[in-house]
């Protein structure tokens, strides 16, 4: 099969260049599900072409594939630069080498510019989810097609020499209209419907995939896909070895489902870790170490229920400890500790007592803590006993059988404490990891974890449960817009239900996709929901910006 990588330079650049670009509908860290337009038709992506049907993507004959694959560029620089793709509208990543290779040619295209990124030839229903995730747009057919005329049956999770196979575990049309009988035709009729049944896999998992990002599920699905291959589990774990910056969210719809040690890495993990120390700010010099529950938000779950009834915990700060999550209990109602879900065994890896042990030393640091009380046993305690040889610090133990309860209640009462509002004190560590900025007072109002706060007569912000983030009303918009912390200038029209890219003037870079933003222009500002980062707010032409919440007259 001849392709455009094939042709002369003269022949590929026959007739006129595409006319490109891109609009975002939906983001998911580096995933994109975007329109594509070029020359006027819309393609959705993440786009598979297929190679079958070559004549419905005419656009195919303007591309620049290159003369090399992109890995070359670490042999040999100088001759890469000649060799290379020179296309003005995509990115090509034309690979053939190892994992990290993939990882590194991939994840350096995709932060070095917005536009469409083609991986030619490499896209397989296993690998396609781990392709996307890395910011692959486009993807072909032409492995599967390949993998066909080798006699290999594709399948999501496994592949398989067809001539082995017993039955066909697909009701595609294809294995519908042949069954085990398939391996019995003849061979360039068998390799042929074998092509159409790998790209007819390839082409579903492509649908599952934008939906996975619709939902926000993507990472979820490429740990559990990742663990089919070791060098889809390479690849993940050579990812997370890099910062994708602010195209990670740092609050999500979905759930967090930490279920394997690549969990561990996930950049939400590790933002999550990072940022809760640095806006760690303690009120008490006393600490209680308590073990997770199943129920979140933890203070819901009849366990921590019965024991904040039991011993009373006023004047004392809580840290809650998890795998792998460690949170103080001012930022239990913070994506992700407010909504993730992990298998309870009881038992606890070395490595898991490791990796935990070293966030809860870091924050019982930053607490700068006078006592530490620790109600755990089992697999906890050899966390906290970890997090002490770590940190330096003593530890009391309460958790003794029958006599648990009363010397926790004990500790505390023999402990130093001090006089604070817990719900202002939640307020007060999401303001500080959400903006970067302090609460200076408020009154807090509702049923835990429905929490809202007061200035006088005016609501400042509410916790959005859905997100795990703060929602904030016009009067601390305006403080935003004071501090010039997520703010985003808009031209001089009147927003509506949604802003588009090409609406954006100008935006604050450290916006990231979910979070809440403060547009304004002459007349108007408001709060919204942030649908891309702030440099692609300013930097595309196309695409959904932000979600408008709310919004007033600015003067």
């Amino acid at each position: 099969m001849e392709t455009a990588s094939r042709k002369s330079s003269s022949q590929r650049y026959a007739g006129v260049s595409s006319m490109v670009s891109i609009s975002l509908e939906k983001r998911d860290a580096l995933a994109r599900l975007a329109k594509l337009e070029i020359d006027g038709e819309n393609y959705l992506t993440p786009l598979m072409i297929d190679f079958l049907q070559k004549e419905k993507y005419p656009f195919l004959d303007s591309v620049d594939f290159g003369m090399a694959p992109y890995a070359f560029k670490r042999i040999d620089a100088v001759r890469f630069e000649k060799l290379k793709s020179k296309d003005k509208n995509f990115l090509i990543a034309t690979i053939c080498c190892t994992p990290r290779d993939v990882v590194e040619s991939l994840v350096e295209l995709r932060m070095g510019s917005l536009k469409p990124l083609y991986a030619p030839a490499i896209a397989t229903p296993m690998n396609v989810a781990l392709l996307v995730y890395l910011g692959v747009d486009v993807v072909d057919n032409i492995l599967p097609i390949m993998r066909g005329y080798q006699d290999i049956y594709m399948l999501p999770d496994a592949e398989f020499n067809v001539n082995v196979l017993k039955e066909l575990p697909c009701t595609c049309p294809i294995c519908s209209e042949y069954g085990a009988d398939i391996k019995n035709l003849e061979a360039h009729e068998r390799w042929l419907a074998l092509a159409k049944h790998n790209t007819i896999m390839l082409e579903n998992q492509l649908r599952l995939v934008r939906e996975l990002i619709r939902q926000e599920e993507l990472r979820n699905f490429v740990e559990v896909r990742a663990k089919a291959m070791p060098e889809l589990t390479s690849m993940l774990r050579f990812a997370d070895m890099h910062d994708f910056g602010n195209f990670i969210p740092r609050f999500k719809r979905s759930m967090l489902r930490p279920t394997t040690a690549e969990s561990f890495n996930r950049p939400e993990v590790q933002y999550f870790f990072k940022r809760s120390v640095e806006i760690y700010s303690p009120k008490s010099k006393t600490v209680v170490v308590l073990p997770c529950s199943a129920k979140k938000p933890y203070m819901l779950s009849k366990s921590h229920r019965e024991l904040r009834r039991l011993v009373s915990m006023k004047g004392v700060c809580e840290i809650i400890v998890s795998s792998p999550l460690v949170s103080p209990r001012e930022l239990e109602l913070c994506y992700p500790v407010v909504n993730y879900d992990v298998p309870v065994t009881g038992q606890w890896s070395r490595e898991e007592v490791e990796f935990v042990a070293e966030k809860l030393a870091a924050l019982l640091v930053k607490g700068n803590f006078e006592r530490v009380i620790a109600h755990v046993e089992g697999g906890y305690r050899k966390v906290v006993e970890k997090a002490a040889e770590i940190a330096g610090f003593d530890v009391i133990f309460t958790c003794n059988g029958s006599n648990s309860v009363d010397m926790l209640r004990k500790a505390i009462r023999d402990s130093p404490k001090a006089e604070f509002d817990l719900y202002l004190e939640i307020f007060r560590h999401m303001c500080r990891y959400q903006f970067g900025i302090d609460i200076v007072a408020g009154r807090p109002k509702g049923r835990y974890p429905n929490l809202e706060i007061y200035s006088g007569k005016e609501r400042l912000m509410r916790i959005d449960m859905r997100y795990g983030m703060l929602d904030i009303d016009l009067p601390f918009a305006r403080k935003l817009l004071e501090k010039r912390v997520y703010w985003v200038e808009i031209g001089d029209f009147e927003p509506k239900g949604t802003i588009f890219a090409a609406g954006v003037v100008d935006a604050d870079e450290n916006i990231r996709p979910n979070d809440v933003v403060v547009f304004y222009n002459s007349e108007f500002y408001g709060v919204g929901i942030a649908r891309m980062s702030g440099s692609e707010m300013v930097e595309v032409k196309k695409g959904y910006a932000i979600d408008v919440r709310k919004k007033g007259h600015l003067v």
